[in-house]
C-alpha cells in the first residue's frame, strides 16, 4: 500500500482480496458506529453496525480502541488482543474510501495471530504468552478471592470460556453471605477475608471449566452455568450450600457459613447489557425473597 491513503472502491476491494489469504482477519471499519463496512460486488457498501469489538467476543467498544484512535488523529496505531484461542496483533490505519462523489473516512483493520515461537520467546525473565496470562488476570482477577471481578462480568468474559461461539442456554446463581457484617464485627477483618477466600475456592472446586464464579462486591458473588436447565441450576445450589457448610467463622468451629441464594435461567441468552442486567435482577429478587 506504501503511504497511499485514498482508495477507490475497487482498488480497496482488490487490496482486500489481497491481504485476505495473508493475514488472519482483513476489514475495513467505521469507528463512529463501530461498524464493519462490506464491499459488494454491485459497487454498494453494506455497513454492519456495532459489530467491529463481536470479533474478540465484547459487547461494547474496546476500551483501547486503535481504529477510533487512528480516525482522529490520522495516524496509524497498533495494539494486542488477548482472547482464548491466542494473542493477536491489530494494526489500525487511517483511510479515505472514494465511492464515487463519497469520501468516506475508514479505518483498515489487519489482525494476525502472534506465532507460537514468539510467545515462547522470553523478555525480563518472561515469556510473551506469561506477559498475556499475567496481564489478563490483572485485568479480570479480584485479588483477593481469586474469583472473577465485576468487568469479567460487564464484559461478559464469561461467555468465551467454552468452546461455543456464544453461550445460549445460560443460569445465573447469585449468592451473599449470610450476616457478613456481623462476622466481621464479632471475628475481625482477617476472619472475613479469610470467609471471603474459602468461599470463592468452595465454589470454583464445584463449577464446571466453562463455569465462571465472579465476586460482584463485598461477599456477594455470581456463578455463571453455561448449557444448565432449572433442575441442575438447584442441584447446583445444594452443592454450593454443603461446600460452604464445611467452612466455619472462627477457629473453635462453632459457627458455620451460610449464604441466601437467587437464581435467573434463559435458553435464550442475548449478549448485550439489558438482557444480562434483567436476569441479574431477577436472580436478585429471588436472592432476597429467600432471606
Amino acid at each position: 500500500m506504501g503511504n497511499k491513503s485514498q482508495f477507490t472502491f475497487e482498488e480497496m476491494r482488490d487490496t482486500l482480496r489481497y491481504m485476505e489469504p495473508i493475514f488472519d482477519l482483513v476489514r475495513v471499519v467505521e469507528p463512529e458506529e463501530t461498524a464493519v463496512l462490506h464491499l459488494e460486488a454491485d459497487g454498494t457498501i453494506k455497513k454492519e453496525c456495532y459489530a467491529c469489538f463481536t470479533v474478540w467476543g465484547k459487547s461494547k467498544r474496546c476500551e483501547h480502541c486503535t481504529s477510533r484512535n487512528a480516525l482522529l488523529e490520522g495516524c496509524q496505531h497498533t495494539k494486542y488482543e488477548f482472547i482464548k484461542s491466542g494473542l493477536f496483533y491489530v494494526v489500525s490505519r487511517p483511510l479515505h474510501l472514494i465511492n464515487g462523489k463519497e469520501d468516506l473516512p475508514v479505518v483498515l483493520e489487519i489482525v494476525s495471530h502472534v506465532s507460537d515461537q514468539l510467545l515462547l520467546e522470553h523478555y525480563e525473565g518472561k515469556s510473551i504468552s506469561e506477559w498475556a496470562d499475567e496481564t489478563y488476570n490483572k485485568i479480570y482477577m479480584d485479588e483477593l478471592t481469586q474469583a472473577f471481578n465485576r468487568r469479567f462480568l460487564n464484559e461478559m468474559e464469561f461467555l468465551r470460556r467454552q468452546a461455543k461461539v456464544s453461550a445460549r442456554h445460560l443460569a445465573l446463581v447469585l449468592l451473599d453471605i449470610h450476616k457478613f457484617k456481623r462476622i466481621n464485627d464479632t471475628y475481625g477483618h482477617l476472619a472475613g477475608d479469610r470467609i471471603l477466600t474459602e468461599v470463592s475456592s468452595k465454589l470454583r472446586e464445584h463449577v464446571r471449566k466453562q463455569d465462571s464464579v465472579i465476586r460482584i462486591g463485598g461477599d456477594e458473588f455470581l456463578v455463571t452455568l453455561v448449557d444448565c436447565d432449572e433442575n441442575m441450576v438447584q442441584k447446583k445450589i445444594e452443592e454450593f450450600q454443603n461446600a460452604l457448610g464445611e467452612i466455619y467463622c472462627d477457629d473453635n468451629k462453632t459457627e458455620q457459613v451460610q449464604a441466601e441464594y437467587g437464581y435467573s435461567c434463559t435458553k435464550q441468552f442475548e449478549p448485550n447489557e439489558k438482557f444480562l442486567k434483567e436476569m441479574l435482577d431477577e436472580a436478585d429478587k429471588g436472592m432476597y425473597k429467600n432471606k
